[in-house]
């Protein structure tokens, strides 16, 4: 396997990935849809993101909690959500709409929930078309605001503004899990996707990823230019960020 020429981590790229395409609609953007669950099981996504998530919903037995998924893609984090909470004693109640721009990913997803679920299960999420950067939401809608591996898609400004609308329509904070632009975490995404059965969009938007990803003083940055009052920074491994303001 041929590695690619050492690039630059000083500054975020500004390369669009693959996935960012709207055009592209077959099995490429499906089957890496489908390896991104297997990234976020194994490399830390659900967790980081449960990190917050769940101590705030185990002190909330007996109330409903609705939260927000940003740029869900297959919806695989509300799907972990939902059954993570169905299975926890007393079962704790949640509803989760779950959005992304692209309708091709949304009618994906909506499918393979009811595929994946049980309909009891999977009548605890919706799933929607909708623009982070326009959200049709009031304020206060939603418990909790999250974002899992979607703020890195945007540049600083609009990471900034996608960030005060989390706030703006959640009442009790929000939660964002990305990725740490480190060297380690660029070889060893491009390993992984060289020498497993992965997508050609996974080859390509995995390494990529982890170049639009962040390091501390640039998340820090746009916590404070959103405003975001008492949040918490925190690294995760294998090279995840964990940004929020919900507390149990």
């Amino acid at each position: 396997m041929n590695y690619p020429p050492m690039p630059s981590f000083q500054i975020r790229t500004n390369e669009d990935e693959l996935m960012d395409d709207f055009s592209i609609t077959d099995t490429r953007l499906t089957s890496a849809l489908e390896q991104l669950r297997l990234v976020n099981r194994w490399l830390g996504g659900y967790s980081t993101t449960m990190a917050a998530i769940a101590p705030f919903l185990r002190s909330r037995v007996g109330q409903t909690t609705r939260i927000l998924d940003l740029g869900t893609g297959i919806a695989d984090f509300p799907e972990y959500i939902v059954q993570w909470a169905g299975a926890q004693f007393p079962t704790l109640d949640v509803e989760i709409v779950a959005v992304d721009a692209n309708p091709v990913t949304v009618d994906y997803a909506r499918t393979a929930l009811k595929q994946r679920l049980p309909e009891a299960a999977a009548a605890k999420i919706q799933v929607e078309v909708a623009d982070a950067l326009a959200l049709p939401y009031a304020d206060d809608s939603f418990d909790i605001a999250m974002g899992a591996m979607f703020l890195h898609h945007f540049a600083e400004v609009n990471a900034i503004a996608i960030v005060q609308a989390m706030q703006r329509v959640s009442c009790h904070g929000i939660v964002i899990n990305d990725l740490h632009r480190h060297p380690l975490a660029y070889y060893g995404i491009y390993a992984l996707t060289h020498l497993l059965p992965a997508s050609p969009m996974m080859q390509n938007d995995g390494p990529l990823s982890v170049l639009r990803g962040f390091q501390k003083s640039e998340l820090t940055a746009i916590a404070e230019a959103a405003g975001l009052q008492n949040f918490s920074l925190r690294s995760y491994f294998p090279f995840r960020w964990l940004l929020t303001t919900v507390t149990a």
